[in-house]
């Protein structure tokens, strides 16, 4: 896998890890800014989604499938 495939996989799995973890503690500190339903974790979720899109596009362009 090239380098510049293992930094985009990096960064996607870092914000797949805050995805995860973040609401987690919103929940349990009450924090509003990280609850489930917040702005700052739904634009967390789409990032991440797009990141994940390149990703997945640039292993099929690799590939060839």
């Amino acid at each position: 896998m090239p380098k510049s495939q293992q930094i985009i996989l990096a960064i996607f799995l870092v914000l797949l890890g805050f995805n995860v973890a973040l609401p987690l503690i919103g929940a349990y500190f009450q924090i509003e800014l990280l609850q489930f339903d917040s702005i700052l974790v739904k634009a967390l979720d789409g990032i991440t989604i797009l990141i994940a899109i390149v990703f997945v596009y640039r292993q099929i362009k690799r590939k060839g499938i």
